[in-house]
């Protein structure tokens, strides 16, 4: 009984490691291609990454993001306890 026990563990463990090299190298392969793109085109991305920093660094802009993000989280709690009163409703009905 043991045996099976201890099994099961290795084979679990067998199958996460094996997950982890997988998620490993879709990273890696991602990356490998975005920066075969980065190479392919330089200028582009150099604008991109300006224009990114110009904006985020601009003050309406950073006020805008966090009013929307005040805005989302304020009405993140009730959007949760409807949908919760909805499940309920569907189980009893």
């Amino acid at each position: 009984m043991e045996k099976s026990q201890a099994d099961i563990l290795d084979r679990k463990q067998q199958g996460r490691k094996t997950a982890e090299l997988r998620i490993q190298e879709q990273v890696e392969e991602g990356l490998n291609e975005f920066r075969r793109e980065v190479i392919e085109r330089p200028f582009l991305y150099v604008i991109i990454a300006f224009v990114a920093g110009f904006v985020s660094q601009s003050f309406p802009v950073r006020l805008v993001f966090s009013a929307l993000l005040r805005l989302i989280s304020f009405l993140s709690g009730p959007a949760i306890l409807a949908l919760g009163i909805l499940k309920i409703r569907e189980l009893f009905f």
